[in-house]
């Protein structure tokens, strides 16, 4: 069999490649929330979840919301971020949602994710709305705030953190505080109300801003025809996630694990092939060379 020098250099060149030394191997990361609130607590809508090389910025404090946050944090919906997502990162980053119903107290939620460009998307978003409000959420608005480095080299297989810890939740500042129109106002017994359809709230037209306080003490339940119903006040006191006794480990937990991406089932005896006409290609140019 004769090989061209330029044969030669191609088999060497795919054997090393394909025996893992030239490239890191694509990585699984599973993301599991776990929602941390006590019984009759806040939900959290199924998360959205992306990986990055730092050039995606979901929100900016006193800043107005995107029209992809605003659907997050007004209805649940991923999409619209989810396209913003791609656009910021031209394409090259991953995302997609965990969970596919409301994340209630004491429930966890995975999801797994395929990351095969390792060297470039080792930064970590997520965002998901914090029900019963009208537009509350959690997100990371410092795109470098979570760097999942050493997941993707495989210096660690874990990293976990809090979310939505007292004082950290936001409001997106774009519909009225009311939980008549709150898309998750059905998952408290006795709230009452509820909306048909996507954006259904009166508009705010404000910006993003911390929750301080009581976060549901200004909240009413006020009809279709203006009506207040009652004063939502102290009504439901395990709502209050900035009461540190009641969310001293914030609303929810995010642990990340890695575990390698299993190769295809003839990868191996393709991988001992090529380094085998490697090997054959290095001793006749050795012997020739002699």
């Amino acid at each position: 069999m004769k090989i061209s020098h330029l044969g030669k250099a191609a088999i060497a060149a795919s054997a090393i490649a394909l025996s893992g030394t030239a490239f890191a191997a694509p990585v699984a990361l599973t993301v599991s929330i776990s929602n941390n609130s006590p019984t009759g607590g806040v939900f959290l809508t199924p998360a959205w979840v992306g990986f990055h090389n730092g050039s995606f910025d979901s929100y900016d404090g006193g800043s107005p919301s995107s029209p992809g946050l605003e659907a997050l944090a007004e209805d649940g919906n991923n999409s619209i971020l989810s396209s913003e997502f791609a656009a910021a990162t031209g394409g090259n980053g991953v995302d997609g949602t965990v969970g596919g119903a409301p994340l209630a107290p004491g429930a966890t939620q995975s999801q797994v994710f395929i990351i095969d460009d390792t060297s470039g998307n080792n930064y970590f978003s997520y965002a998901s709305m914090v029900l019963p409000s009208s537009d509350y959420y959690v997100a990371n608005g410092n795109p470098f705030a979570h760097d999942i480095s050493s997941l993707l080299s495989g210096s660690s297989n874990a990293i976990s953190f809090n979310i939505g810890l007292p004082g950290t939740v936001n409001d997106a500042g774009t519909e009225i505080n009311n939980f008549w129109t709150s898309a998750g106002n059905g998952l408290i017994p006795g709230l009452g109300g509820g909306q048909s359809g996507p954006n259904q709230g009166a508009d705010e037209n404000g910006v993003n801003a911390n929750v301080l306080g009581d976060p549901f003490n200004d909240f009413i339940i006020m009809n279709s025809v203006g009506e207040v119903l009652n004063i939502a006040a102290n009504v439901l006191p395990n709502l209050n996630f900035n009461d540190a006794s009641l969310y001293s480990n914030g609303i929810a937990t995010i642990s990340i694990t890695a575990s390698p991406v299993p190769l295809p089932a003839g990868a191996p005896l393709f991988i001992s092939a090529m380094a085998a006409l490697a090997a054959i290609a290095r001793k006749r140019r050795l012997t020739s060379v002699g």
